[in-house]
């Protein structure tokens, strides 16, 4: 890599953490390519050689961080403890949407939420699916698969969402805690009655 190559590199990283800097004290509609420029501490035509506006740098943002999510470890069946799948799922993910609040938060109130709804929600329902695959060809449990899945996934990302609207102010444990709750309340349920 050449020396201009780094330089590139390090303008393009600085306007980004200049404008997850920014979104902890300013919605994303308050923000100005000049305030970006200035955090930044680069030219507006800096700015512009990376970028066409504020919403390309968003969409930059937006996409790197679906990326992250997409390659986010699911964790492995325990089939002796379902419990403890569900709390390193729920851990992780929590986790994941706690170091990127600032961007998550912004990506909620715009209309990228139904990009990033998507994508969360594929890769918890493909990690509640293995748990409750495990299950159902073990002869333990005998409801229909893709429904309850669906249901548990709504249900999570439904927690998940109020949590982020109401700017996190339960800890990750109190909450990977309460949704393993319900999860394994209702799966013990389901493991009751149709035993």
């Amino acid at each position: 890599m050449n020396k201009q190559d780094l330089r590139v590199q390090k303008t393009h990283q600085a306007l980004i953490t200049s404008f997850s800097d920014l979104l902890q004290t300013k919605s994303f509609e308050q923000i100005t390519v000049q305030d970006l420029c200035a955090n930044a501490n680069v030219r507006r035509s800096t700015f512009y050689r990376h970028f066409n506006d504020k919403y390309d740098l968003l969409n930059h943002v937006v996409g790197t961080l679906i990326d992250h999510f997409r390659k986010l470890y699911l964790p492995d069946i325990n089939p002796d403890n379902p419990r403890q799948f569900f709390e390193k799922l729920m851990r992780d993910v929590l986790t994941f949407i706690h170091d990127n609040k600032d961007i998550v938060r912004s990506v909620i109130t715009l209309n990228f939420y139904g990009e990033v709804y998507t994508i969360f929600y594929e890769q918890i329902y493909k990690a509640v699916q293995k748990q409750i695959e495990f299950d159902r060809q073990s002869g333990q449990f005998y409801v229909d698969v893709t429904i309850y899945g669906e249901f548990l996934t709504g249900g999570i990302l439904s927690v998940i969402t109020n949590w982020i609207q109401h700017g996190q102010q339960q800890s990750i444990d109190k909450v990977t805690k309460e949704i393993v709750n319900m999860i394994c309340g209702a799966r013990e349920v389901h493991l009751k009655k149709l035993s």
